[in-house]
């Protein structure tokens, strides 16, 4: 499945909205289950000491979840908060991250609501309508091992958008839709656009969908969860830190083949065979976690392998639409790598 992307969007968002650990037990274990394999369910992510004392310091939330609520809508004040760690060359780094939804007057982007309509190949339209969600953001970091003291520990502040329907819909239907098929040894075949299709498309999505067993809510979970990628970090790359974090594990095509191509383009597969459930435990509390591994390219170089980590959106993950983790790798240098995990999620009363 190739999905094109706008920008580096649908994999920043991942890298804004969850949390990263790398060099260490959950290194191994969310490695592991990346690769399908069963970890050690005793991996648990650690906070570098200094790192812990700053962010305690600063009032992060760094443990617990509040009880998953499905039907809660997003309110000022729930957030969510995240570890990341970046390993390059044996050298590893810590950053702690809280997005929180803010009060409109407090993070105001001037972003209005507004209708999104996406078309299927079997003639259904689905439109998204809702709110748009003002989110502050909190980057506290980098810190390295050998760091001492919360002197050495900046925290950055900024601001977002998101919108309400995506991040409540998230990818977890999609996982669950690509899953019904992988587990047939079929490839996902559904079709949407942000156009309508033709009406001999549409016969053909037909009989496609009829032969394949689709339904209407897998259409809805896959024209959704695809947008959902992009919706969740549509400003992320403009947020301080976060393309810094995310290059580590990628490889840079040379600048030859980027003045080759001329025109900037990334994309990304999904491995569908490799999508499936993993332990519940990767989250206190929650029922279901899928793992999608993905490949991103860039300027038709092969740049990344990726897994993402995507549980139910329920309230408080609405907040980042249910991304609970990523695992990140360079394609030419294996040892630069990144890990990400949500670590704590909370309402406000």
């Amino acid at each position: 499945m190739k999905l094109p992307i706008a920008g580096l969007r649908p994999f920043l968002c991942t890298l804004l909205l969850a949390g990263v650990l790398v060099d260490g037990p959950w290194d191994r274990a969310l490695g592991a289950l990346a690769e399908g394999q069963a970890p050690d369910q005793s991996a648990n992510p650690v906070l570098l000491p200094a790192l812990r004392s700053a962010a305690l310091e600063h009032g992060f939330r760094l443990d617990g979840f509040d009880p998953f609520d499905a039907g809660r809508r997003l309110r000022a004040g729930d957030s969510v908060t995240a570890l990341f760690m970046t390993s390059n060359g044996g050298q590893v780094k810590q950053w702690v991250v809280e997005l929180k939804v803010a009060a409109p007057a407090a993070a105001g982007q001037g972003r209005s609501a507004q209708d999104v309509v996406m078309y299927t190949a079997t003639g259904h339209q689905m439109q998204f309508r809702s709110g748009i969600a003002d989110m502050s953001v909190r980057i506290l970091g980098p810190v390295a091992e050998g760091d001492v003291g919360p002197a050495e520990c900046p925290e950055k502040t900024a601001a977002t958008t998101a919108h309400q329907d995506y991040l409540r819909l998230g990818a977890f239907g999609l996982c669950r839709a690509v899953w019904r098929f992988a587990a047939k040894g079929e490839e996902p075949r559904i079709g949407f656009s942000t156009v309508p299709f033709t009406p001999a498309d549409i016969e053909k999505g037909k009989k496609a969908a009829r032969d394949a067993g689709v339904t209407v809510e897998e259409e809805t979970a896959f024209a959704g969860g695809a947008e959902a990628l992009n919706e969740f970090t549509r400003n992320a790359e403009d947020i301080p830190g976060i393309m810094g974090i995310a290059t580590q594990g990628m490889d840079w095509p040379s600048v030859w083949t980027m003045l080759r191509e001329m025109n900037f383009n990334i994309w990304s597969t999904i491995d569908w065979k490799g999508t499936a459930p993993v332990d519940q435990k990767l989250i206190a509390g929650a029922d279901q976690v899928y793992r999608l591994p993905f490949d991103l390219y860039m300027f038709g170089s092969h740049i990344s392998h990726g897994t993402w980590f995507i549980a139910r959106p329920d309230s408080p993950l609405s907040v980042c639409g249910g991304i609970v983790g990523i695992w990140l790798q360079s394609v030419k240098h294996p040892e630069n790598r990144m890990f990400m995990r949500v670590i704590a999620a909370h309402r406000e009363n």
